[in-house]
């Protein structure tokens, strides 16, 4: 039977519910909060259209490859059971109010990582990014993990790897991540300044990147010359230093280019220092959502876009880091 391979990436955020969910014979995703994201819905909002490539391409006898199932350092290794867009159902969950994308499917297994059986290719290939991406590449690769007897494919999961897994779902089970960072959001956006966004900003990267990395804030007169409010620079192997340039604005709504125009400006500023080297440009949108800004998302600059979401998810991760907690 010809069929297709495909990588897959969930909300690690919230495992559990993905784990609980594939029991019940449930593959979800995010992206699925209110009516219009419904991928049948003729205005079908933004940022769930980049579910769409899931439910035009997946088929029945597919196989997908879903990195942190069903546990956090473990790969979970599914079949679809029908073509996605006719088992296709939507209902976003009542708890996390989001994730209402879902089809059926079976766990053939999981696998770790590490596992000795795993071929280097496709270890590579899952450090992809991308919410949905092809596999067919390692399509040999992966036939030959599905041959392979269970315990063969689980057998180098380390002891510091399970007990990781179990502090995960303990914590998980014991703490509202999503409570907290709505929360923590709404607290910083109400009762911070812009400007004082961007020192809490500041303060929490220095969880994220401690000594010998540096974050500092370089708003100022010297911006319009190389439009970054924050940087993060990390120590190179030579006599030269990585530079993060990070633009960020507060607007709602839907957002023009100009401040895509203002953080290119890092590229020829930072050129001219002989002792870094520019790696990344990220925009932080604070207030806006996806949904009404793909224009930014979609830039050709190499600039990586964070809208309200996102940041409530990096907002997340500084407040673990606050707390000593690892991710």
């Amino acid at each position: 039977m010809s069929r297709n391979y495909w990588g897959y990436r969930i909300d690690k955020r919230n495992i559990a519910f993905f784990r609980q969910k594939l029991e019940k014979g449930r593959l979800h995703q995010g992206w699925g909060e209110t009516p219009d994201q419904e991928l049948t819905h003729p205005d079908l909002s933004g940022g769930a259209k980049r579910n769409l490539p899931i439910y035009n391409k997946v088929k029945k006898g597919d196989i997908l490859l879903v990195p942190r199932l069903p546990n956090h350092h473990e790969v979970a290794l599914v079949e679809a059971t029908e073509d996605f867009n006719l088992g296709y159902s939507y209902a976003p969950d009542p708890v996390f109010k989001d994730y209402g994308h879902s089809f059926p499917v079976k766990q053939l297994k999981q696998f770790t990582r590490k596992n000795a059986n795993v071929p280097g290719k496709i270890r590579a290939a899952l450090g992809s990014r991308s919410r949905f991406w092809s596999l067919d590449a390692c399509a040999k690769e992966i036939e030959v993990l599905i041959a392979l007897d269970d315990n063969a494919m689980r057998s180098s999961q380390s002891f510091t790897d399970r007990f990781a897994d179990t502090v995960q779902d303990s914590f998980a089970a014991a703490f509202d991540e999503q409570k907290f960072t709505t929360s923590l959001y709404e607290k910083i956006a109400n009762g911070f300044s812009n400007a004082e966004w961007e020192f809490a900003l500041v303060e929490g990267l220095k969880r994220l990147y401690p000594t010998p990395c540096k974050v500092t804030r370089r708003g100022g007169p010297e911006e319009v010359h190389h439009g970054t409010d924050i940087s993060i620079t990390i120590p190179g192997l030579t006599d030269y230093s990585y530079l993060i340039a990070i633009q960020v604005k507060h607007y709602i709504g839907k957002v023009s280019e100009a401040p895509l125009k203002q953080l290119n400006k890092a590229d020829a500023y930072w050129s001219d220092d002989p002792k870094v080297r520019l790696i990344d440009k990220i925009l932080i949108v604070t207030k806006a959502h996806a949904e009404q800004n793909r224009h930014l998302a979609e830039n050709q600059d190499g600039i990586t876009v964070l809208f309200g979401n996102d940041v409530q998810a990096l907002l997340l991760r500084i407040g673990k880091a606050y707390k000593g907690l690892q991710q």
